[in-house]
């Protein structure tokens, strides 16, 4: 059922009008955002299905159902009441709906359009048997369905990630390129507990050879020191200053990326840390997990408990982007 605050919050949807095709590419790495000319134009239409590569096979699956399968593979709701869950999941379901949207097409060389890692989104349909949110997830993406993100009549790429630390990054101070409008800093106007901290470490040794593993980073020999150089404006390590046999500055998101291989993916959970050499070990210490770029679900799951209404939400995380209905229709696959 429907809640009154769910309800609410759909009230804001717009139906959008604008002509435009859906396809758009990713934002993330490159320079630009294609901006449709400002004339009028039939509404946006989504495709039906997307191709997914899930457990090493290509399946053909419905838009809705992908989405609700990808709500309970990205999202556990746990310890928060039924009203909020339905909320947490609309919100879910907007964004997964969009990045699928500018996705589409992103594996095409390969024979499909997305995957079901986090190289793209997790998808993990078996979930939908096991889970005691899958009820919820489903009526989340019936309540939402057609409805996606859009800036200037064009779908966003609806970035996301676990847990911004208190801030989220801009698209352009992670990866470079142009800025991107929809994709900037926010800050989390949210008591510190929300955000949880976290520290690794690992001996200088573990640390050279992890950097020499990936050429972009290879010091050699020897390992002097590791400083940060520059920070973002939400605060994250933007730039590193590392110094041995060989010595450069690297992005943080690529020192991350780099330790992580080696350390494991949840050592160096994001780049706003601070790092010191402790005596034989290097020691970073910081706060949130994942890129930082677009919605920050650890902080929408608190605004929305606050009392937040889901497009509330939308709009702190992406700046200037409005919720769009849209028509679904199979002329997208029948064109492929």
């Amino acid at each position: 059922m429907i809640t009154r605050r769910a309800r609410a919050s759909l009230i804001a949807l717009v139906l959008g009008s604008g002509a435009v095709a859906v396809s758009c590419a990713p934002v993330r790495g490159n320079s630009t955002v294609a901006r449709p000319a400002r004339t009028q134009a039939p509404p946006l239409v989504l495709p039906e299905r997307v191709l997914v590569r899930a457990a090493g096979k290509i399946v053909s699956v419905d838009l809705e159902s992908y989405v609700a399968d990808t709500i309970l593979s990205e999202v556990s709701p746990l310890g928060e009441s039924d009203d909020v869950i339905a909320e947490i999941f609309e919100v879910q379901a907007i964004v997964a709906r969009s990045y699928a949207v500018t996705e589409i097409g992103r594996h095409r060389s390969e024979g499909f359009d997305v995957c079901d890692s986090t190289h793209c989104q997790l998808y993990q349909p078996s979930r939908r048997q096991t889970s005691r949110f899958a009820a919820a997830a489903v009526q989340a993406a019936q309540r939402t369905r057609g409805v996606v993100l859009t800036y200037d009549a064009r779908p966003v790429e609806a970035l996301f990630h676990a847990d911004c630390g208190g801030a989220t990054a801009a698209a352009d101070a992670v990866w470079g390129g142009q800025p991107v409008p929809y994709l900037q800093t926010a800050v989390d106007d949210l008591p510190d507990p929300t955000h949880r901290p976290w520290r690794a470490a690992a001996t200088v040794e573990q640390v050279r050879k992890a950097l020499n593993l990936d050429e972009r980073t290879a010091v050699g020999r020897r390992l002097d020191s590791i400083v940060i150089a520059s920070r973002d404006s939400s605060g994250r390590a933007a730039g590193l200053s590392v110094r041995g046999e060989r010595s450069f500055t690297v992005r943080g998101d690529v020192l991350r990326s780099v330790l992580n291989r080696t350390l494991g993916e949840r050592a160096v959970l994001s780049t706003l840390f601070t790092v010191q050499r402790q005596s034989g070990d290097y020691v970073f210490a910081g706060t949130g997990f994942g890129h930082g770029v677009g919605l920050c679900q650890r902080g929408a799951a608190a605004r929305l408990r606050r009392g937040d209404s889901v497009t509330d939400v939308l709009r702190a995380y992406y700046a200037g982007a409005r919720t769009t209905r849209t028509v679904p229709t199979r002329a997208d696959q029948a064109s492929r």
